[in-house]
C-alpha cells in the first residue's frame, strides 16, 4: 500500500488531494469532445468557465464519491490509480443526475451559484446530462473492455434505481402521508446508489470475488444513505454561506425528509402545528417567515437530534463490516476516515 493513502479525520491526507487532481484532470479530458454548447454548460457546472465561456476556478465539488470509489479499489494494498477510469464514470454520472435534480426540485443556485437551467435553460441542461452519462457508459466501457458487460452493468442498474428513487420524491411531494419506510425506500434509488456503484466499481477493479464486491456495494449503499440525511439536515439547519443553497431550500419547497418525517411521526401540540403549516398553508412555497417555524417546530419534535442520532448508528452499522471487507489496514483507516469526516461534517 502506498505511504500516501493513510488518513486522519483532522487532516486531509496527501493521497486525497492528488486523487482529486486527477480526477479534476480526467473530468475535463473526459468531456473535451462534447458538442461546443454542451460543453459551455459542463464547463460552468464544474466551475472551469464562468457563463460567458471565460476560464474560472469556482468551487465544484469535492470529488467523494470519485475518491470513495478509489479507496475501494485498494483493499489489498493496491495503487488507487488503476480505478480512475471506475471513479471518473461515477463523478460523471453523479454530476449528471445533479444537473437534473436541479430541474426537478428549482433549484436555483448550485455552490453559491445559479443552477445551470437557469442560465442556460432547461433543454440544455438536460442534454447537458444526458452527454455527461453517455460519456460515463463510454470511459468505462473503453477503460476495461473484457469487464465491460460487468461494469456497465452497474451504472446501468445504478440508473435505474436513480429514475425509481426520483420518481418517488417527486410523488412524495403530492403526499401527505409519507413514512420514514416510504423515504428509506427512495433515498435506496437516489442516494444510495451512486456509493453503492462506487463502492462497487472499486472492487471490480481491484479484481475482488463477488462477495466482496457484494459487501463493498453494501457499504456503499449504507453511506450515501448517511449522506443523504446529513443533506436533508443542511437542507434545514446549513449555513447557506458554507453549502451555497437558499436558507431552509427543502423546507420552502416542503420536501419530505428525514427530518421533517420524524416530526410528523412525533405526538402533541407542536406537531399539530408543523403539520397545519407544513400542509394546510396556501399552496406554493413557504414564506421566508413560515420555514423559520418549520424549522423551529422540526426542532422541538426531535427532527433535529434524531437526525444526527440516527447518522451515527448507521456510521457506525456501515463501519463495521470493513475490518473483514478490506484486508489492507491503511485503506480500511482511509476509508473509515472519508466516511466519518463526511458523515459527521454538519457545516
Amino acid at each position: 500500500m502506498h505511504q500516501r493513502l493513510g488518513a486522519t479525520v483532522a487532516h486531509e491526507p496527501d493521497w486525497l488531494r492528488e486523487a482529486r487532481g486527477s480526477l479534476e484532470a480526467g473530468l475535463r479530458a473526459a468531456v473535451a469532445e462534447l458538442e461546443p454548447s454542451a460543453y459551455r454548460a459542463v464547463a460552468y457546472y464544474f466551475g472551469w468557465q464562468d457563463e460567458h465561456g471565460h476560464s474560472s476556478a469556482q468551487p465544484s465539488g469535492r470529488r467523494r464519491l470519485g475518491s470513495l470509489t478509489l479507496l475501494a479499489s485498494c483493499l489489498n494494498g493496491d495503487d488507487w490509480h488503476q480505478a480512475l477510469p471506475a471513479a471518473l464514470a461515477c463523478e460523471l454520472a453523479f454530476n449528471a443526475a445533479v444537473i437534473h435534480d436541479d430541474i426537478i426540485d428549482r433549484d436555483r443556485t448550485r455552490r453559491g451559484r445559479p443552477a445551470v437551467w437557469t442560465l442556460f435553460g432547461e433543454a440544455a441542461a438536460i442534454l447537458a446530462g444526458n452527454a455527461l452519462t453517455a460519456v460515463a457508459f463510454d470511459v468505462l466501457a473503453t477503460a476495461r473492455p473484457a469487464q465491460a458487460a460487468e461494469t456497465t452493468g452497474w451504472l446501468a442498474r445504478t440508473a435505474v434505481k436513480l429514475n425509481a428513487g426520483q420518481l418517488l420524491d417527486i410523488r412524495f411531494e403530492d403526499r401527505t402521508e409519507v413514512t420514514l419506510p416510504d423515504y428509506l425506500a427512495m433515498v435506496d434509488g437516489k442516494a444510495g446508489a451512486f456509493a453503492e456503484c462506487g463502492c462497487a466499481l472499486g472492487a471490480v477493479f481491484a479484481g475482488a470475488d463477488a462477495q466482496t464486491v457484494a459487501g463493498l456495494a453494501a457499504f456503499g449503499n449504507r453511506l450515501g444513505l448517511i449522506w443523504q440525511l446529513r443533506n436533508d439536515y443542511l437542507g434545514i439547519w446549513g449555513d447557506p454561506a458554507l453549502t451555497g443553497k437558499e436558507p431552509h431550500a427543502d423546507l420552502k419547497s416542503r420536501k419530505k425528509t428525514y427530518p421533517v418525517l420524524v416530526a410528523l411521526a412525533h405526538s402533541g401540540e407542536e406537531r399539530e402545528r408543523f403539520a397545519d403549516l407544513y400542509h394546510h398553508t396556501p399552496p406554493g412555497p413557504l414564506s421566508d417567515d413560515a420555514a423559520r417555524l418549520a424549522a423551529d417546530l422540526i426542532e422541538q419534535c426531535g427532527g433535529r437530534e434524531a437526525t444526527l442520532r440516527e447518522t451515527r448508528r448507521l456510521l457506525g452499522d456501515a463501519l463495521a463490516p470493513l475490518e473483514h471487507l478490506v484486508p489492507d489496514a491503511a485503506a480500511r483507516e482511509a476509508l473509515s476516515a472519508l466516511a466519518t469526516t463526511f458523515a459527521l461534517s454538519y457545516r
